[in-house]
């Protein structure tokens, strides 16, 4: 607990995020420049906490640092009101931002990524500057007092005669305080000696500032012992008969830390670019880094060490060699080759597409060449690939075989089932010549009239391209047409069809098919005196889909429950429109009776497969 105390005591804001931008430590000091207490804020999204700062810089760099590790320094100059904060005098305050990830060995659970986000006053160096700008025609004395540094002038035993207001705000030491003491009292133990330091410059006795020495990073120590980094710049000086030394003591805590965390980038940076060589040396494929002008800077392994059965374009290239020139120029001059150095020339010259191209060699190897910009890179360019795809190009030629030679025998055997299905039509009709009893006779006309339903769509399948599904539209026309044939022509029955163009799966079109054939028979069956006539609709509304057949016979009784009904075709229907899930709604008058059929639209999945082996056999 007692590093919390530490963070809490710490005179900037201290915030710490999770991975999902939860606040998991809010320091007193952002309390009170917030107003947000930690029981307000804690467990919440600091974005949504503090929905301003949404989509904000501060949002971006906080992601950018979860998300890569790396840290993000938002300055006050760019950004001076990030966070809405204000001073104990309630002016808005002005302050650095800076955004550390959390290595995940330091969490406390799951090694998920964190964040830490460090805020700094900065508005009395803002308000410093300022000063400086106002008074910068002011005396050499009032310059030095106001300067940003901590500037200390000792004598020559090192005991401190005056230091400016910066000094005082850097170290928390009143000039009082510190006057006729020890320079050493504000520098660490590993300090070097301030009198040698000084006696370096040189001095020449001219009562003027001397040359400053050589800037030198220390630590430094605070009135809380708390320690500081310091750039020491010193110079041995004369007046009236006495030497002094003036030292300027420049804050770089953020400047040390920046460089840490660069150099600690540099570092990761490296780390991928030899992370990103060794994954482009482990690839099969052929790949070239080219500059603007097309020559090679850099190549991978399997370039470098590519065999004579390789061969391809631009083979035996090397780093430094001009690939456009060794392609298209000599023995290496390939015609296949012409439209890859185009879009090639084209890319270099900053306004052609990505090339994507395919080409195969004398020895009947394929690749596929593929060419990106580059323009991020130190060379400019583009980054070129050469992918060997033969064993792809065989598969695909085996594919097809095996697409065509199912759609062959899928087309046979939708031939061979019609056929056999006629046949037994056949056989029912010349059973049915021979039975003497009518009513027997009535019986095989109808199952003679669902097996050639049925036949109907194997023959729609095997003279369409498509094996899983069929037009439904014309399937009903047709049907009604042979059925009014069968029914004795338009002297005993009119069938007028109106049906959109729908493709409906085979488990569906057939059950449908199934139930307009009986509902057409039946209302010729039952039409009464004159004529049938019947109207038959098939259409989509949403995704739904409606099969409707109307008829003008003698209807139906007015409690007619179709899944109490003893008939055949009725129970047959009821059967088929709950395999389809389809809901069978009736309405029956004196002057005819309507049947409704509605059933949702079918999962396009069965259509999508049938189209995509017609994508791969074209």
């Amino acid at each position: 607990m007692w590093a919390l105390d530490v963070l809490g005591a710490l005179d900037a804001g201290i915030l710490l995020l999770d991975r999902h931008c939860r606040v998991l430590y809010w320091n007193g000091w952002m309390e009170q420049a917030s107003t947000l207490t930690a029981r307000e804020i804690l467990g919440h999204d600091l974005f949504d906490a503090l929905p301003n700062l949404r989509e904000s810089r501060l949002h971006i760099a906080v992601r950018d640092t979860l998300a890569t590790g790396a840290p993000g320094v938002l300055s006050h100059t760019l950004n001076p009101m990030l966070f809405p904060l204000r001073l104990p005098d309630g002016r808005r305050m002005v302050h650095n931002v800076v955004i550390r990830p959390l290595p995940a060995h330091a969490h406390a659970t799951g090694g998920e990524a964190r964040c830490l986000i460090q805020v700094t006053d900065v508005t009395a160096s803002v308000n410093r500057e300022r000063v400086l700008r106002e008074q910068r025609d002011a005396r050499y004395r009032a310059i030095v007092d106001t300067a940003p540094d901590a500037i200390v002038t000792t004598d020559t035993r090192g005991m401190v005669q005056w230091m400016n207001g910066a000094a005082t705000r850097q170290f928390d030491y009143r000039p009082e305080e510190l006057i006729g003491q020890s320079v050493t009292v504000l520098l660490g133990d590993d300090a070097p000696d301030w009198i040698a330091m000084a006696d370096h410059s040189g001095p020449d006795g001219s009562g003027r500032l001397d040359a400053v020495t050589q800037p030198v990073e220390l630590t430094g120590r605070r009135r809380d012992r708390s320690h500081i980094d310091l750039e020491l710049s010193m110079a041995r000086w004369e007046s009236e008969g006495r030497s002094f030394i003036t030292g300027i003591l420049r804050d770089i805590t953020e400047r040390r830390r920046t460089r840490e965390e660069l150099r600690a980038s540099a570092l990761a940076m490296r780390q991928l670019a030899e992370q990103t060589k060794a994954t482009l040396d482990a690839l099969p494929a052929f790949i070239a880094v080219l500059d603007r002008s097309g020559h090679i800077v850099s190549v991978n392994r399997a370039w470098a060490e590519a065999g004579p059965e390789t061969i391809f374009l631009g083979q035996g290239c090397i780093v430094g060699d001009d690939y456009l020139d060794h392609c298209g120029k000599g023995q290496t001059a390939d015609p296949r080759a012409d439209d890859v150095m185009e879009g090639l020339r084209r890319l270099l010259s900053g306004g052609g597409p990505p090339v994507s191209a395919e080409y195969v060699t004398g020895n009947q190897h394929w690749f596929r060449c593929l060419a990106a910009p580059m323009p991020a890179g130190p060379f400019g360019g583009t980054v070129l690939m050469h992918i060997d795809v033969t064993e792809i190009k065989s598969m695909e030629a085996a594919l097809r075989k095996l697409v065509s030679q199912k759609s062959t025998l899928l087309r046979e055997v939708n031939h061979r089932v019609k056929n056999s299905l006629q046949l037994v039509s056949s056989l029912l009709t010349l059973q049915t010549l021979s039975l003497p009893d009518e009513a027997v006779r009535v019986h095989f006309q109808d199952a003679r009239s669902r097996i050639e339903a049925i036949a109907r769509v194997h023959n729609r399948l095997y003279q369409a391209d498509q094996f899983q599904t069929i037009e439904f539209g014309t399937y009903l026309n047709e049907l009604c047409e042979d059925l009014a044939r069968a029914s004795g022509g338009e002297s005993m029955c009119d069938i007028a069809v109106r049906s959109e163009v729908i493709d409906l799966p085979i488990d569906h079109a057939a059950p449908l098919g199934l139930i307009a054939n009986e509902l057409i028979t039946n209302a010729v069956k039952h039409r009464g005196d004159g004529p049938a006539r019947v109207t038959v609709t098939f259409r989509r509304e949403a995704d739904d889909l409606f099969l409707t057949v109307s008829d003008r016979g003698p209807g139906l009784p007015s409690n007619f429950d179709i899944r109490k009904s003893r008939s055949l075709g009725m129970r047959l229907i009821s059967s088929l429109a709950g395999q389809i899930r389809a809901s069978v709604d009736i309405d029956t008058t004196p002057q005819g009776t309507t049947f409704r059929i509605e059933l949702p639209m079918p999962d396009a999945g069965p259509m999508l497969e049938a189209s995509s082996a017609e994508e791969i056999d074209g």
